[in-house]
């Protein structure tokens, strides 16, 4: 490898590691200070914890790309947190520091599946090579496009494939963890977040990426055929079954299927397909032989499962069933940073078979997207873009192209604008200026609270009142 690569290559590993976040997890205080003080100064994110208990409250919080644990806690062991994590989040990377007389442990552990340890006393240098060596197996893996138009040489986990926010690398880091993972993955998120791309994203780049990938858009099917739909009938099973049809379960043999609006299943169907999932057989309709399925499970749904639970819309032990990974796409309004990052890319896209090259937006149309609020998210995103690119007269897309008809066009009366409150723009103004000290400081909070000139538990208060991510 060439200076030059060499030199970029550690660039781009420095802004890959900078969005991830390590748990430490020490009972020792003045040990916990200081190795968090050595990690913030490496550009290292980090949160720590005391004890079993919270190290579990910082878990759920779903942002944690790493664990340092140590193996005796106050109220566990590093065992029993490893053992956690490895049946809610398969795949984490996990290091382990013990005392010497306990090394026989931690190698245990590491056989089970840890990727390292550590024996105190331990250098600090030696700890920091560690937790980068760990973090950067993670980004340097490489992902393949889940549709033919995306190019594959940019799928770096963790470094925009999805997105340039911290929450998208995040969850594709996740895909690339769960690469030899067979579990059940739930996606959430409203529509037009994604939840489509990030579940190819799971099948291209799992074991079974040769194999079919099915998508079943669960509210589009009729309610008396969904179970025909989905594990097929004999001919003669019912009225207009004229010949025998292959269900969508077995058409994914081998491969994965996507429950798409899995909320939309009517209750008798939800019943059997526990079983299908229990039992991973399937039985057509008017059929009595059990077919055997080697298929991944993936649904997707912008429903509160967790309120469809409650209200009985959908069944409890089904929803645990398919909620064994769980992966939240965030809207496009929480991750602004997003915004002009795809709507860039798909300009690339749209104009990539054109005779005149559109060169991107101009700053008015940069503008005016960053002040929408997207209610169709990524979806509607794509669709201003293609749209505009279609009325675009010169070499960049301006606001007027991204203005629909019917916005500019009322019978010649202009719709008034509603009038917001000195209130709401001033926090429009902090939340801006927030967004802007994160980028400055590269997600640093610490840096970033010291450059608004504010404390680092203010900023993080403002940050949840905004819906502002790391």
């Amino acid at each position: 490898m060439e200076p030059t690569e060499n030199a970029d290559k550690m660039v781009l590993e420095d802004e890959c590691l900078s969005d991830f976040c390590v748990l430490l997890v020490e009972d020792d205080e003045i040990m916990r200070l200081s190795l968090e003080d050595r990690l913030r100064l490496e550009g290292i994110p980090v949160r720590t914890a005391c004890n079993l208990e919270s190290a579990h409250i910082q878990l759920s919080r779903g942002d944690v790309d790493m664990v340092v644990t140590d193996i005796r806690l106050p109220d566990g062991s590093g065992a029993e947190l490893f053992g956690d994590i490895t049946r809610h989040h398969p795949g984490m990377p996990v290091i382990l520091m013990t005392a010497y007389g306990e090394v026989s442990d931690a190698v245990a552990l590491v056989k089970a599946g840890a990727v390292d340890y550590l024996t105190k006393p331990f250098d600090i240098a030696d700890f920091i090579t560690k937790v980068r060596r760990n973090m950067s197996r993670i980004s340097d893996i490489r992902l393949s496009a889940p549709f033919p138009d995306m190019d594959s040489s940019t799928f770096r986990p963790g470094c925009g494939v999805l997105g340039k926010s911290p929450a998208m690398r995040r969850i594709e880091r996740l895909v690339a963890r769960l690469s030899d993972v067979d579990s059940s993955v739930l996606i959430t998120g409203e529509s037009g977040v994604g939840k489509e791309v990030v579940a190819a994203l799971l099948h291209q780049n799992s074991k079974r990426a040769s194999a079919p990938f099915i998508a079943v858009n669960c509210a589009a099917l009729p309610p008396n055929l969904v179970e025909s739909e989905l594990f097929g009938h004999e001919k003669g099973s019912f009225t207009g079954a004229n010949r025998r049809h292959i269900g969508r379960f077995e058409q994914a043999q081998g491969g994965t299927i996507l429950l798409d609006e899995i909320a939309e299943i009517p209750s008798d169907v939800q019943v059997k397909l526990l079983r299908v999932l229990q039992e991973r057989v399937v039985e057509r309709v008017g059929g009595e032989a059990s077919i055997p399925l080697d298929v991944r499970v993936l649904a997707a749904t912008q429903v509160d499962m967790d309120e469809a639970v409650k209200t009985g819309d959908f069944r409890s032990d089904l929803f645990w069933r398919l909620n064994v990974i769980h992966v939240h796409v965030p809207p496009l309004r929480e991750r602004t940073e997003d915004i002009l990052y795809l709507s860039r890319l798909f300009v690339e896209r749209q104009t990539s078979g054109m005779k005149v090259k559109i060169k991107g937006l101009n700053a008015s149309a940069e503008a005016k997207l960053l002040s929408l609020p997207f209610p169709g998210n990524v979806r509607e995103l794509k669709n201003i873009i293609e749209r505009a690119v279609a009325l675009c007269d010169g070499p960049r897309l301006s606001e007027n192209d991204l203005m629909p008809f019917e916005e500019k066009e009322n019978k010649g009366e202009v719709t008034p604008r509603k009038a917001i409150t000195l209130k709401e723009s001033l926090g429009v103004a902090e939340r801006e200026a927030i967004l802007g000290a994160l980028k400055i400081n590269d997600g640093a909070v610490t840096r970033a609270a010291e450059s608004l000139g504010i404390s680092r538990k203010n900023l993080w208060e403002k940050m949840k009142r905004y819906g502002i991510g790391r």
